[in-house]
């Protein structure tokens, strides 16, 4: 009964992809004149959207039993559940009662200065690791890495002294940072086209376990 379960969902999953790819790139509604090119696509999306849905209320409803549950238990760290649910609470219910004005409130004086913090905890993050790289052998690339931490942080700073490194620290982050960061975008986009021609070869195993 599992193999018949596992058939079938590689069936659906390859018919459903096939079909995806031939509705996006037009060839379905050449075939078939009266088919509206994409309608199939954006059918197959609203139900993917839907399912999203379901899943982020499953989720809700998960954080509210789990945290819940440590509440009534008194368990450590139940202050910060109790943080944490009045927070989505009031979220939730300002998006019901319309106050967008609240809901960016908080996400000007709340959500930013979070995100601020953690982007801050990078530069100590990168200090830390040229520390370490100072304990081992030294190598090419770890002088390097500390040379190019170092040009980039004094560069940032507001000193007239090291205003000097200010055009090559825009310059390493145009070219060699923005070069690695289109290196990883495109290795993505392999991964991603590699996922799908194995979904669509019925080699992916994830959606059948």
């Amino acid at each position: 009964m599992r193999r018949l379960f596992g058939l079938l969902a590689t069936v659906i999953t390859i018919g459903v992809g096939l079909v995806m790819v031939l509705d996006l790139t037009g060839v379905l509604s050449l075939a078939v004149p009266t088919l509206t090119s994409g309608l199939i696509a954006a059918t197959f999306l609203r139900l993917a959207l839907m399912t999203l849905a379901l899943m982020i209320s499953a989720g809700l409803f998960n954080l509210v039993i789990a945290h819940g549950g440590r509440i009534r238990r008194l368990e450590r760290g139940w202050v910060y559940s109790l943080v944490l649910l009045l927070s989505a609470g009031s979220v939730i219910a300002f998006w019901l009662l319309g106050r967008e004005d609240a809901n960016q409130f908080l996400l000007d004086n709340v959500q930013v200065a979070v995100e601020s913090s953690l982007a801050a905890l990078t530069l100590f993050a990168l200090v830390y690791g040229a520390y370490r790289l100072l304990h081992r052998r030294p190598t090419w690339w770890g002088a390097l890495f500390i040379v190019s931490l170092v040009i980039v942080l004094l560069g940032a700073l507001p000193l007239g002294e090291v205003s000097v490194l200010a055009p090559l620290r825009d310059w390493f982050l145009s070219v060699p940072v923005s070069a690695g960061a289109r290196g990883l975008l495109l290795g993505i986009a392999l991964a991603t086209v590699v996922t799908g021609m194995r979904i669509l070869l019925g080699q992916e195993r994830s959606y059948r376990e």
